[in-house]
């Protein structure tokens, strides 16, 4: 009788280091690299781009499951923006809902982000972290993750790779009506 109990309690030991291990190892390859153009092979992987004519900007989105290994992506989506067929960000993001909040709660996008960029301090416990981090890479590149609670039962969770040069690109492209605006500064008599 005892001899079970222990194999048992052996076994859910082994199940619960063997799930922390896999997540500590989750990787992903996006493919494609922040400030690289979109190409044939990328077009015959994810479709072509489809892009607004004025500001050439395109995005498509991807399950992260589909490029990261690891348990736990399944509930994570990425977005890949571009201008000009130049890849300007990626970036990674939770699908919360009300009360299920299941992949923040088990730090899954928090922990691959500290593996992949860098351990940053979260508090008493990561399970109540209400904040953001920015990591400087090399060449004017960041990461940015943000872990915010939004309501009592619904947090916001991403995870942001970019870099300096591309942010007034993008938020161009991004909320542009797609007519040519001049800037026109008013003289003061």
């Amino acid at each position: 009788m005892i001899k079970l109990k222990l194999f048992k309690i052996s076994v859910i030991f082994l199940s619960l280091a063997l799930f922390q291990f896999s997540n500590a190892e989750a990787s992903c390859d996006f493919e494609i690299d922040v400030g690289k153009k979109f190409l044939k092979k990328h077009e015959k992987k994810f479709g072509p781009l489809i892009y607004n004519e004025s500001t050439k900007y395109a995005e498509f989105f991807l399950q992260a499951r589909e490029v990261c290994n690891g348990i736990g992506f399944d509930n994570i989506s990425i977005r890949y923006s571009f201008v000009d067929k130049k890849l300007l960000s990626i970036k990674m993001f939770v699908d919360n809902q009300p009360k299920q909040n299941r992949t923040t709660d088990k730090l899954v996008l928090m922990n691959f982000a500290k593996s992949r960029f860098g351990d940053f301090e979260t508090g008493g416990s990561p399970k109540f972290y209400n904040s953001y981090h920015i990591w400087d890479l090399a060449r004017k590149n960041y990461a940015i993750y943000l872990r915010m609670r939004v309501k009592k039962d619904l947090w916001r969770e991403e995870l942001e790779i970019s870099n300096y040069n591309f942010s007034e690109i993008l938020n161009y492209a991004r909320n542009s009506d797609g007519i040519p605006q001049t800037l026109q500064v008013e003289e003061k008599n």
